[in-house]
């Protein structure tokens, strides 16, 4: 890499705008803080008013936080055209948001828990994605990452069969917005597997269980927040410009 191409690295982010869901704790936080410290601008939608008071504390008018349920088209379109209105519209999206969800049988079936794990995990990134095109700012370099999981393909461990069938359309319509939205904008997804996060172990419940796992991982450990992050913010910016409609594994040889 030359030495003008790696300053155009480092300073693509400066002043762009990224729209990140789910992003004040675990991997979307790792991601909000790598695209702040690039020199972004950064609207951070959660559910968790604690987190997202501290978000903005410490980086202050960097970020724009509100608390968004993203599984609501009204609450995403209000908050879309709240940073279109401040920062002029939306050059980056993160549909990081979502949740693992109850463990459940197909005979111990929970029709609201299997609309609730949906309604997160995969309506939000149809608002969400629908919110970024209604808003655009850049003619050019808009990207979108989708957080897909290693599940999208194993079908996830057994009860997990909803959380893997959400992260399954995922992948599916990161096929189907790419196409839709080339050439004005890319659309990729990550395939995270057992990553670090607290979301992670509480769905696991034993700190014995997360070491027998990575044991099964061929790099031997689980991956860190930081570790996708690097991944998304890679698929973000004009360094992977010639990546379109991707899933990319994150997720140690599993």
């Amino acid at each position: 890499m030359t030495r003008e191409n790696a300053h155009a690295q480092d300073t693509w982010a400066r002043d762009r705008v990224a729209v990140i869901t789910g992003g004040a704790s675990g991997i979307g936080l790792a991601i909000t803080e790598q695209l702040v410290a690039l020199g972004a601008r950064v609207a951070v939608w959660d559910i968790r008013t604690d987190r997202l008071e501290a978000l903005q504390a410490r980086f202050g008018d960097r970020v724009m936080v509100r608390q968004v349920d993203v599984s609501s088209d009204a609450e995403v379109r209000a908050a879309a055209a709240s940073v279109a209105e401040a920062w002029g519209g939306i050059d980056h999206l993160v549909n990081n948001a979502g949740v693992i969800g109850r463990l459940m049988r197909l005979d111990d079936l929970d029709a609201d828990e299997l609309d609730r794990v949906l309604a997160v995990n995969l309506k939000s990134v149809f608002y969400a994605t629908a919110a970024f095109v209604r808003h655009p700012r850049s003619a050019e370099g808009r990207s979108v990452v989708m957080l897909s999981s290693i599940a999208a393909r194993t079908g996830g461990m057994v009860g997990n069969m909803v959380y893997a069938a959400s992260k399954g359309a995922i992948a599916t319509l990161t096929k189907s917005f790419a196409k839709e939205l080339a050439p004005q904008a890319r659309v990729n997804a990550l395939a995270p597997g057992i990553i670090d996060t607290e979301i992670q172990q509480a769905s696991l419940g034993d700190p014995a269980a997360a070491a027998a796992l990575a044991s099964a991982i061929p790099l031997e450990r689980l991956g860190t927040p930081g570790e996708v992050a690097e991944a998304a913010v890679w698929l973000l910016s004009p360094a992977s410009a010639y990546v379109n409609s991707t899933l990319l594994d994150v997720a140690g040889g599993r």
